[in-house]
């Protein structure tokens, strides 16, 4: 299992933003000024600590993503700015890499980064215009190579391929742990975490590495296995919040803790109001909306739990509140919900709408589900959370079918990993022009043609339902 290296990511952060600080002190100034000192400092310290495990330290870009040799620096909101500035100004100059070596100076990183700034992008190649600057300089340390677009399909097949059974294997565990709770509770036998923290924290790490796999898998439904499948999907979907938030892995594992087992009171309602499929009665709603407390009950109890109990038992109990406490269970004091509950509320509700259960048949299209959310912003969710939601999940999110200006049909598989194009996702076309099924391949909403206009547009979401198409076959 791989798993994500914290302590490296952090680092790779902290360099990405230090570096954007430099680009932009000497775009300003020239060498030998005073405004480098301390961002010098800062940057050469970071780069030592980075050495003491390797003799060379990689940014390496590819596609939209940076990465610190094989680790993926996310984008959250702290280093969202500097990680994007370096994003962006990297592909100017057609840069794929920059690889700093062991004993580089302070003047070596000043002299690049001036270079870097001063480059005349007016020039047909900007890469070998910079390699012919770092000659004149007599500059041959780091070392720079050139970017080339990776191709989509070979780029996304990798993931599909590579990650994808072992998104897939996690998945599957994950919902066995909370049949194996969920029985065990039923069963009045004593009830051990051990394992359900274990399949988290493995998708936390998926999470950090790769969220675009895990986000598909919440797209596969099942009428039987709802309860469990939903917990599961309202896991990943926090998490994906969490990750932007700039969570650390603990706190991440925290809180897919708390969203795995929101609704651990539900295993004590009867099947017949459970899987009722028609509308509930007064006394059934009732009985349906006592599920927190049941939950909290339950989780103050479970061995293994006690050293995170309050934050996922707070979890379970806030759900269903509401951001302006209009929800349930009813208050008898007004008070703040906690991030955990408010994170929770807004994916447990996503989740909801767009699954097809025993007492809703007919799933909201993920596009609409958001359209809804929004629309109650600042009543039953967090306005500021919902965004992020939003931006997190893609304003197409992965699973929705759409039409595209070709006439092609093709389901969203991944979204786009810079924010600011959150309305071009990567497309799977499983449909040709004529609506036969056609052999797979993926298309970037965000490629352009040689004007600069997009190639690809959505014209239209579709209601997979009405087309009966399961979109979530095409993630396992």
């Amino acid at each position: 299992m791989f798993a994500y290296d914290e302590a490296r990511a952090d680092s790779g952060k902290k360099l990405v933003k230090q570096l954007s600080i430099l680009i932009k002190t000497a775009q300003i100034h020239g060498m030998g000024n005073l405004a480098f000192d301390q961002p010098i400092g800062k940057f050469h310290h970071t780069l030592e600590t980075l050495f003491m495990d390797d003799s060379e330290v990689v940014l390496m870009l590819e596609g939209d993503a940076l990465f610190l040799g094989e680790t993926k620096l996310k984008i959250d909101i702290d280093g969202f700015s500097s990680l994007m500035f370096v994003i962006n100004e990297m592909k100017k100059r057609e840069l794929g890499s920059i690889a700093f070596f062991k004993g580089i100076s302070k003047r070596e990183v000043i002299t690049f980064c001036v270079i870097f700034a001063k480059l005349d992008l007016t020039s047909e190649d900007p890469f070998e215009r910079f390699l012919q600057e770092k000659d004149k300089a007599h500059l041959s340390n780091p070392e720079i190579e050139p970017y080339e677009e990776i191709k989509e399909k070979d780029s996304l097949d990798d993931i599909f391929k590579d990650k994808k059974e072992l998104a897939k294997k996690t998945y599957v565990s994950t919902v066995s742990a909370v049949s194996e709770v969920m029985d065990s509770l039923k069963l009045k036998q004593a009830v051990s975490l051990k394992r359900s923290k274990r399949v988290v924290q493995s998708m936390v790490d998926l999470m950090l590495q790769e969220d675009s796999t895990l986000l598909g898998l919440t797209n596969l439904r099942s009428h039987d296995e709802y309860t469990y499948n939903h917990s599961v999907n309202v896991c990943i979907l926090s998490l994906a919040i969490g990750q932007r938030l700039g969570y650390r892995k603990r706190n991440l594992s925290e809180l897919g803790m708390a969203a795995l087992f929101h609704d651990l009171g539900k295993y004590d309602i009867p099947l017949e109001i459970l899987n009722k499929p028609t509308d509930f009665t007064p006394e059934e709603w009732d009985i349906m909306r006592s599920h927190p407390i049941l939950s909290v009950k339950e989780l103050v109890r479970l061995k293994g739990i006690h050293e995170m109990a309050v934050k996922v038992a707070i979890g379970a109990f806030e759900h269903h509140l509401n951001y302006d406490l209009s929800g349930y269970p009813k208050l008898a004091t007004k008070r703040k919900l906690s991030l955990v509950g408010r994170i929770v509320c807004i994916v447990d509700c996503y989740d909801a709408l767009t699954s097809s259960r025993v007492y809703s048949r007919i799933p909201f299209a993920p596009d609409k589900a958001l359209r809804f959310m929004l629309s109650r912003s600042g009543k039953a969710f967090d306005p500021v959370l919902m965004k992020l939601f939003v931006n997190s999940i893609g304003v197409f999110p992965i699973g929705s079918l759409v039409l595209l200006n070709t006439k092609e049909i093709g389901v969203v598989a991944a979204s786009n990993p810079n924010p600011e194009k959150g309305d071009r996702p990567k497309i799977r076309i499983i449909m040709d022009a004529s609506g036969n099924e056609t052999e797979e391949r993926f298309v970037d909403l965000s490629e352009e043609d040689s004007r600069g206009r997009f190639v690809f547009e959505i014209t239209n979401v579709l209601d997979a339902t009405q087309y009966k198409i399961d979109v979530g076959r095409y993630f396992l």
